[in-house]
């Protein structure tokens, strides 16, 4: 997916968002800030918006001293996630079709996003994904595929809706699938890392293997060799949110075998995608 104008505030907006996690006062911020649109002018518009936006965070993080500014907020969503469990098990246990119901829940777990929103409400995304369809939907296709198919790997995105994703590995697990679960090699905003594959009770489910960095998405370049290696050798990928789709949207890397499972957070990505701006697709890699 290729870099808008659109872009460049989002960027600043994440990086305000950051500043806000680390309590960095109001007459600091603005000093950061100034310093940051430097950095961002000199941007490779060539670049993909989770590249780039990647690398305004890192000059914010070393900036404000290296450290992770979401940690506490990681563990918060992952705790007010894992209270939703009892209630998603009780549903999934008499859905008709797990398997669709542990998607829509997955994809609920994507409203939680704190490099960009904080007042989310997991009781409502819940509700709205069993109310609301997939506005695109390439579920009957993956089935097919995933009936021919044995080693399936997530791509995860956030801390709180890896718990979620859990039940998906779970249902896939039931379909006797392996399942292999990927994080963030290192923090990066609310990115999901072995840590919170740990609280979230996955590494006791599924092998947990990370990307080798701290990208926003997966960008191949960045990427670790052994990850890129299992990357290529699964049969079928569950890529989640933004930043992944972002990255991988069109590529090769990608192929034909991976499907996008998203909320469309910006009216950019909703374009990309032609859906309205919120909706939620699960839709198939097209190489372009």
């Amino acid at each position: 997916m290729k870099v808008t104008a659109e872009c460049i505030p989002c960027y600043l907006t994440q990086c305000i968002k950051a500043m806000e996690q680390a309590k960095v006062p109001k007459d600091r911020q603005d000093g950061h800030l100034t310093a940051l649109l430097a950095e961002v002018a000199k941007l490779d518009t060539g670049l993909t918006p989770a590249e780039n936006s990647t690398l305004i965070l890192h000059q914010l993080v070393g900036r404000l001293g290296g450290q992770d500014l979401f940690a506490e907020a990681k563990n918060e969503s992952n705790r007010l996630a894992s209270e939703q469990l009892p209630r998603l098990s009780r549903i999934l246990k008499d859905s008709s079709n797990p398997l669709y119901t542990a998607l829509q829940f997955a994809v609920a777990g994507n409203v939680v996003d704190l490099g960009l929103f904080e007042d989310y409400d997991l009781d409502k995304a819940i509700n709205d994904v069993l109310k609301n369809d997939f506005a695109r939907s390439d579920y009957r296709d993956f089935l097919v595929r995933l009936d021919q198919v044995e080693v399936v790997l997530i791509i995860g995105d956030n801390s709180g809706e890896i718990v979620f994703d859990r039940l998906l590995a779970e249902e896939l697990l039931a379909l006797n699938k392996q399942v292999v679960y990927a994080v963030k090699g290192g923090f990066i905003l609310n990115d999901a890392t072995r840590e919170d594959a740990r609280q979230a009770g996955l590494d006791k489910l599924v092998r947990v293997v990370d990307s080798g960095c701290n990208f926003l998405g997966t960008i191949e370049g960045k990427c670790s060799k052994e990850f890129l290696d299992i990357l290529s050798q699964a049969d079928l990928i569950i890529s989640k949110g933004q930043a992944n789709y972002e990255s991988l949207e069109g590529t090769p890397l990608a192929g034909d075998n991976t499907y996008f499972l998203l909320k469309a957070k910006c009216p950019v990505v909703a374009e990309s995608l032609k859906v309205k701006y919120g909706e939620l697709v699960f839709i198939k890699n097209y190489i372009v």
